[in-house]
């Protein structure tokens, strides 16, 4: 089992979703069962996916695109040029 100063190291290094899935993976037997390399895989992707989707969600609210400027009301007004 991984000790409390791995679990801060990883969170010091901003990897949440590892210890995040490492917790879960911890109280579930099914894991158990599980060698090495695809327990690992699972907690790899897992934070890989994470970032991937805080990027994207980041990029989105930072994006000023002109339709979430306009009231609900005349979105179906909007005339898009050719």
């Amino acid at each position: 089992m991984m000790n409390q100063e791995t679990l801060r190291k990883l969170t010091e290094m901003k990897m949440v979703a590892m210890v995040e899935l490492y917790q879960q993976q911890s109280q579930n037997k099914d894991y158990r069962a599980m060698d090495f390399d695809d327990r690992f895989n699972l907690l790899v992707d897992y934070e890989y996916d994470r970032r991937k989707s805080n990027r994207l969600e980041r990029l989105i609210k930072q994006a000023t695109f002109e339709i979430q400027r306009q009231p609900l009301k005349t979105l179906n007004t909007i005339q898009i040029a050719d």
